[in-house]
């Protein structure tokens, strides 16, 4: 069993419960109402800012390949940022002329934001685990 528990509780695992909690704060199955697009406009920055760099958290767990882990995380934020934004982007969708940006800014933010906080992200983890490689040695 512990030879399974990296595997199990790795960012794949945290990437599908944040599409699930973004699907349901999202309402799905309801239509959009302006609370709670108003509630989604002010918290979007959560999925770039703040989820996305906690996946790394996921490399304090001590078993496996450092390097296998981080391309793990990299694949699990590349598909879940994308998943979880759409949801998003499906959940404020409500399509008045006064809304703003909304919606079409959100599916380009987001990723762009995410992505780039993942890049930092593995330049850091990347230079940590070169640097541990080196002192090591």
């Amino acid at each position: 069993m512990s030879r399974i528990f990296p595997y199990i509780l790795g960012p794949e695992l945290y990437w599908t419960v944040v599409c699930l909690l973004v699907r349901a704060a999202t309402k799905r199955g309801q239509p959009p109402t302006p609370a709670v697009t108003s509630w989604l406009d002010d918290h979007w920055a959560w999925l770039p800012f703040i989820l996305t760099p906690l996946t790394f958290i996921c490399l304090l767990v001590p078993e496996g390949s450092r390097w296998w882990l981080l391309l793990r995380i990299d694949l699990a934020i590349f598909i879940g940022l994308f998943w979880s934004t759409s949801i998003f982007v499906n959940g404020m969708v409500y399509h008045q002329p006064s809304s703003g940006p909304g919606a079409g800014s959100a599916y380009i933010a987001i990723p762009i934001l995410g992505y780039t906080f993942a890049f930092v992200g593995t330049l850091i983890a990347a230079a940590v685990f070169w640097w541990r490689s080196r002192s090591a040695a």
